[in-house]
């Protein structure tokens, strides 16, 4: 049973990927609406990596929105607590700026139709913009991956084109905008994205390409990956091959599959 039409539905950066990892993952997910509970996640480990990026970014929100930690920072366990301290210490509350924590965007317009939440949008007074995205995984950030990443394009672009409202001039230019990805667990790795008006064409080129070709796909059209890994390491492997999800992911497998698991829960229920 269909439950989605691809044709109204808002896609996301975590979508495109999906579409990109597999078609017919998308399928299941964003069309089916085949979504898995977070408890799939059924490895000891890899569930307490997913509830600690969990609560760091319940932290950095409450934080952000100027809720006061009360005695919930006393009770804090490591690395948790290392971590808050490091963000505190990293993006401290500044006088002038503005900070919007979990900022949705949307848009629907000229045939786009995206949605965004950023972990944090710091706008200043002179209508200069930083998205900042919080990752917790393992893994040393790369800054060459994360400039190509569809998740780069997707926030910066959606920004310009949707986010104006938000800035003190009443629009953003593709100049005002950067974006930092920030890990905790290497907190002085810092290497702003900076857009560029060149960048933000090639960028609404591209995602007008993709919505397009997704759009024209009949539902017969979304087919599986050629490649059994992704088989191997995805939820829905029990309904594509009657075997379930393997468990023993290694960091190498992670890597290859892009998989970051602080975000996982966004990516089954955005």
């Amino acid at each position: 049973m269909i439950t989605c039409d691809v044709k109204e539905m808002y896609f996301s950066q975590n979508s495109f990927s999906t579409y990109d990892f597999c078609s017919l993952k998308f399928r299941r997910r964003y069309i089916d609406g085949l979504y898995w509970p977070g408890s799939w996640v059924t490895d000891n480990e890899k569930r307490e990596m997913v509830e600690q990026g969990q609560l760091f970014h319940l932290l950095a929100h409450r934080y952000y929105c100027g809720i006061a930690m009360g005695e919930l920072e006393r009770y804090l366990t490591e690395p948790v607590s290392s971590w808050f301290k490091e963000l505190q210490n990293f993006r401290p509350l500044t006088a002038g700026a503005v900070f919007l924590p979990e900022q949705e965007l949307r848009c629907h317009q000229d045939g786009i139709r995206l949605v965004a939440k950023f972990d944090l949008l710091m706008v200043l007074p002179d209508g200069r913009a930083v998205i900042y995205d919080w990752k917790t995984a393992l893994g040393r950030p790369k800054s060459q991956y994360y400039r190509q990443h569809i998740q780069t394009i997707v926030y910066r672009y959606l920004l310009v084109k949707a986010g104006g409202f938000l800035s003190p001039r009443g629009a953003f230019s593709p100049a005002d905008i950067s974006m930092i990805y920030w890990n905790p667990r290497y907190p002085r790795l810092v290497e702003p994205l900076a857009y560029s008006e060149d960048k933000y064409q090639r960028d609404a080129d591209m995602i007008e390409k993709k919505i397009k070709e997704i759009e024209s796909r009949d539902y017969d059209q979304f087919y599986a990956t050629g490649d059994q890994k992704k088989c191997r390491h995805c939820e829905y492997s029990p309904i594509c091959h009657g075997r379930p999800m393997a468990a023993d992911l290694s960091e190498e497998v992670e890597e290859e599959l892009d998989i970051d698991w602080d975000d996982i829960d966004e990516m089954l229920f955005e």
